[in-house]
């Protein structure tokens, strides 16, 4: 089973829903995403909008593989999992952020070997059929986190500054 999360944004993130139940179509897998505030349901794939974060924890536990937007929460929560991760980051040219700072947590995501940072939705079908590894290396301890990020977020806007 592959489990999706969009998070609670009240902006749609339809790139992904309609890719992921596109993916529910084309391999028969069960595919379940939480679909939040987003008016674009899926047909194929199951959905809900909202869970208290117990059954949703479930949910992931039981997930052959784990795609996210790249929220903190849901991040963190993929982590803890320690399942094969995929992050695709809202961005602000499909209207799905009113700006591009998922770029930075998805970037360390990828950057420390966490998971897979996703820009082009199409690119799902293979890393869905052949995930990444589970990250081994990841200690789920929020005050690490939280500094790993501060970090990050520092390394890119110093990146960016120099452009």
């Amino acid at each position: 089973m592959i489990y999706v999360t969009i998070g609670t944004m009240y902006m749609g993130f339809p790139r992904l829903v309609m890719k992921m139940d596109a993916i529910a179509a084309a391999t028969g897998e069960r595919v379940v995403i939480q679909t939040g505030l987003d008016a674009v349901l899926p047909t194929q794939a199951e959905s809900f909008a909202f869970k208290p974060h117990e059954e949703v924890l479930a949910i992931q536990r039981e997930a052959r593989v784990i795609v996210c937007h790249a929220g903190i929460g849901c991040v963190r929560d993929a982590l803890d999992a320690r399942k094969p991760f995929i992050v695709v980051p809202r961005l602000r040219r499909y209207k799905e952020h009113m700006n591009d700072h998922q770029l930075d947590l998805a970037e360390m995501v990828e950057r420390r070997g966490w998971g897979r940072m996703v820009m082009d939705v199409d690119e799902l079908d293979a890393l869905c059929a052949h995930p990444p590894a589970p990250a081994t290396d990841y200690m789920p301890d929020q005050a690490r986190l939280i500094q790993d990020l501060r970090i990050s977020i520092e390394d890119v806007a110093l990146r960016r500054n120099r452009k």
